[in-house]
């Protein structure tokens, strides 16, 4: 059997990164794929090589995990962990079906999974935001999928004991992501996060590149960095996602919040989320995260004016004190007063 050719010639291939383990991987592949046809790298993860395997029956994912991160070459890191993934994807499929992908096979010598494409049209929700602002429709579905992924994990103990990768610790992902900025008022809020009651496990990296919202249906994927933690992280986060996708459409900042954040339903009176300054604050923290990027890379959502503009603003609110989500959410909205 020939080995298939990727079709993103700046990625490296599968059997570069497979080395001698490709041909069982491809094996693994044909049960559920068919005869294969060909390969096409997936762009856009930061830790792991995934792949897009095509057959003429179908077509699987093949996501692999060497000893440096795919997007941040100089970053070294345990190829192992994605067994971590793995019982993540399976334990997360098994309570949801219809939200994350299921392992079709699972090679820890190649520290390689296969799984089911959830991606209808093979684009992410970032691609899609790339050419058209996201929808009140959107928002509420990714609102209700997160509230109800929280309730299925509740309860459940922490996938593994320590601290993983030493420069991405993912059982203290919210302290890595927040304090990247170096602000007190950051610093703060990660130790309340730390004191919030009902630490469970949290998605981690909740963002447009993970997952899909395509024909009606929701899907996540990348669970590289589930972890024990407090929900609100991973809501602060799909909510900072959501402000610095549409920062140059600064009038759907208010709707697009509320739906998501109303199909949530936080805990507490209706729209108790509008004045929550914790949750404002770690928005703010994922938000400068993103703007900053000095080690983990996001690609422009915005022209550049549009961006050093909000992380000014930004970065006067946690100079200022205490803010809710109403006052990040105006700042984003009045972008172009200036």
């Amino acid at each position: 059997m020939t080995a298939p050719f990727s079709t993103d010639r700046t990625a490296p291939d599968l059997a570069a990164v497979l080395g001698p383990h490709l041909y069982r991987v491809l094996a693994a592949c044909r049960p559920h794929a068919g005869r294969l046809t060909h390969i096409e790298a997936c762009t856009g993860g930061n830790v792991s090589h995934v792949f897009r395997v095509h057959g003429e029956a179908g077509r699987v994912i093949v996501k692999v995990r060497s000893r440096r991160f795919a997007g941040i070459a100089h970053l070294t890191t345990d190829p192992a962990l994605i067994g971590v993934e793995q019982r993540a994807l399976t334990l997360h499929h098994g309570l949801l079906p219809d939200l994350f992908p299921r392992i079709l096979a699972f090679l820890p010598e190649a520290h390689a999974m296969m799984m089911t494409d959830v991606f209808p049209d093979g684009r992410t929700w970032r691609e899609h935001l790339e050419e058209r602002c996201a929808t009140t429709e959107e928002c509420t579905r990714l609102g209700r999928a997160l509230a109800r992924i929280h309730h299925a994990t509740a309860g459940l103990p922490p996938l593994r004991d320590g601290d993983g990768d030493d420069l991405f610790r993912a059982e203290h992902a919210y302290g890595y992501v927040l304090r990247a900025a170096g602000h007190r008022a950051l610093d703060e809020a990660c130790r309340r996060l730390d004191a919030l009651p009902g630490h469970q496990l949290i998605l981690g990296d909740a963002c447009p590149k993970n997952l899909s919202l395509a024909d009606g249906r929701t899907a996540f994927v990348d669970l590289d960095n589930v972890h024990t933690g407090a929900p609100l992280f991973d809501t602060g986060y799909l909510l900072a996602h959501l402000v610095l996708h549409h920062a140059a459409g600064p009038e759907q900042q208010h709707p697009l919040a509320a739906a998501f954040l109303d199909a949530y339903t936080l805990p507490g009176p209706p729209r108790r989320w509008q004045q929550d300054g914790l949750l404002a604050t770690v928005t703010a923290g994922v938000l400068l995260y993103r703007l900053e990027a000095r080690i983990v890379p996001y690609p422009p959502t915005a022209p550049p004016g549009t961006t050093d503009l909000l992380r000014r603003r930004l970065r006067g609110l946690l100079d200022a004190g205490p803010f809710t989500v109403l006052d990040l959410l105006d700042i984003a909205a009045g972008l172009e007063a200036e």
